[in-house]
Order: structure tokens, then C-alpha cells, then sequence
């Protein structure tokens, strides 16, 4: 196998439509041929990737599988990966985050382990946010990149850092998996074996939101992709992602995202 390319700032697989500067954050939208296969490669800067349509096979440590339309993604830098068989009308949004924006804003990069684990998800709050911005642009959009950017890094702190209790990891993985049950805050401590007054007191400090505004996000997460699919009615995804009707899917989907599902439907 050739030696993996290394891609420097800005440079990504597929053909640039659209990039914005934000100082030390760069965003991007890229189109790729049906078929088309990258070389094997990394990139120098930590990014996300938000698929707006199409998708590709990837593989990237060991393990090859599909992306679909509404999928998040964390690319670590030098962690080598390779895209092949894009279909048709892939479509791709981009955030990448130089050294100097950790720097100066005082964050650690998210760790490597974001990139290969399904229950570290990526934040659909923060990506479909800066993607809103992407397209305003206007003298304001700048801060407001830069505090999404923030936000989208710190929205999972257990991804950074070693120093938080194992019952908040668990609550990631208890949540991702059964994101609809209807969770008592005593039956929900009780399965992670600590104090209900624990759970209240530290939740919002560790996750930086009620365990409420946490499972309602993971709900969105799962409408993102149906959203994209193309393949139901809005008032189906919200059927699907355990909303109650199509009006309270509008109100937290919008409360979530800053766009409603038809305008991300749209894009």
C-alpha cells in the first residue's frame, strides 16, 4: 500500500462549491463523481464532516462501512482513512478547526476515540448551527462560529477528558440505546447505580444540559437521517423518532438545530 497523503488546511477528496474563513476555522462544502475512490489519506487539522446527501464506503482502522445522508463524523489528524464507491449526488459539509482556535480558546482537541466509537456521537446542534452560518455569512457570523465551534467541542466533555466518573460514559451508551424509554430521574439513577440528587447535582455540569435537552437531541439525531433519506414525510420521521406529533418535532427539532426540518430538508 503507498504511503498515505497527508492533506493540509482546506484540502479535502471531491470538488470545493462553497468555503468560508472564520479565522482558525475553515468550512467547506464538496461534491463528488458517482464511483469515484480516494487514495488512502489524513488530514492535518481535526474536522467534522456533516453528509448532506449521497455517501461513501470508508474505511479507517480496520473497519470499512457505509455513511448515509445526516451522518456526523470526527476525523482525528494523521489517522489514515480511505473513501471509495461515492453514489450518487454526494454532498458534503465540512468544519475544520486549526491548532490556534484549541489555543486560544483554551480546549483540548476531542480525543482520537471520537473517531472510531458509535456511541461518542457528534452534536447535530452544533454541525446543522454552523452550517446556518455557513450560509448567512454576514460581520456577525464570525463570533458566531467561533462560539458554536466551542460549544460543538465541549457539548460531550467525556470525549476530552480522563477525569469524569464512569457513570457518565454509561449514560451515553444507556441513552443511545434506548433514547425513547420514558426515563423516571430515580429508575434512570437507579440503573447507574448512584443517587438521584447525585445525577441531578452533576448532569448539567458534565453534559451541559438537562438529561431532558440530552435525549431530545439524540431523538434529532435520528431524524437528521430520515431527513435526509428522502424517503418519509416529515410527519413520519417524527413518528419514527418517538416525537408525540409533528408540531412538538418542529418546535424541538428548530429549538435544537436553529433551522426547521423543511429548511434542512431543503439545503
Amino acid at each position: 500500500m503507498k504511503e498515505p497523503v497527508e492533506f493540509e488546511k482546506g484540502c479535502y477528496v471531491g470538488t470545493k462549491i462553497r468555503e468560508q474563513s472564520f479565522g482558525g476555522i475553515l468550512t467547506t462544502e464538496t461534491v463528488f463523481p458517482e464511483g469515484f475512490g480516494s487514495d488512502w489519506h489524513y488530514h492535518q487539522n481535526p474536522h467534522y464532516s456533516h453528509i448532506l446527501s449521497g455517501g461513501s464506503k470508508e474505511i479507517r482502522g480496520g473497519v470499512s462501512r457505509w455513511q448515509q445522508p445526516g451522518d456526523g463524523l470526527y476525523y482525528y489528524p494523521g489517522i489514515s482513512h480511505q473513501n471509495l464507491q461515492y453514489r450518487p449526488g454526494t454532498r458534503i459539509f465540512n468544519i475544520e478547526l486549526e491548532g490556534g482556535f484549541f489555543k486560544e480558546h483554551g480546549l483540548d482537541m476531542p480525543a482520537e476515540e471520537q473517531m472510531f466509537s458509535d456511541r461518542l456521537k457528534v452534536n447535530a446542534m452544533g454541525l446543522l448551527r454552523i452550517l446556518k452560518e455557513h450560509y448567512w455569512q454576514d460581520q456577525h457570523s464570525r463570533i458566531s462560529v467561533e462560539q458554536l465551534c466551542v460549544e460543538l467541542i465541549t457539548a460531550s466533555p467525556v470525549t476530552t477528558r480522563n477525569n469524569y466518573p464512569d457513570w457518565t460514559r454509561k449514560i451515553i451508551e444507556v441513552l443511545n440505546d434506548q433514547w425513547n424509554h420514558p426515563w423516571s430521574l430515580v429508575e434512570f439513577a437507579g440503573l447507574l447505580d448512584i443517587h438521584p440528587v447525585t445525577l441531578s447535582k452533576y448532569f448539567s455540569k458534565y453534559f451541559g444540559c438537562t438529561l431532558g435537552d440530552y435525549i431530545r437531541r439524540i431523538k434529532v439525531d435520528s431524524a437528521l437521517k430520515l431527513i435526509r433519506s428522502n424517503r418519509y414525510s416529515l410527519t413520519e420521521v417524527a413518528y419514527q423518532c418517538g416525537f408525540t406529533d409533528q408540531a412538538h418535532f418542529i418546535k424541538t427539532f428548530t429549538l435544537v438545530t436553529g433551522m426547521r426540518p423543511k429548511q434542512y430538508r431543503r439545503i
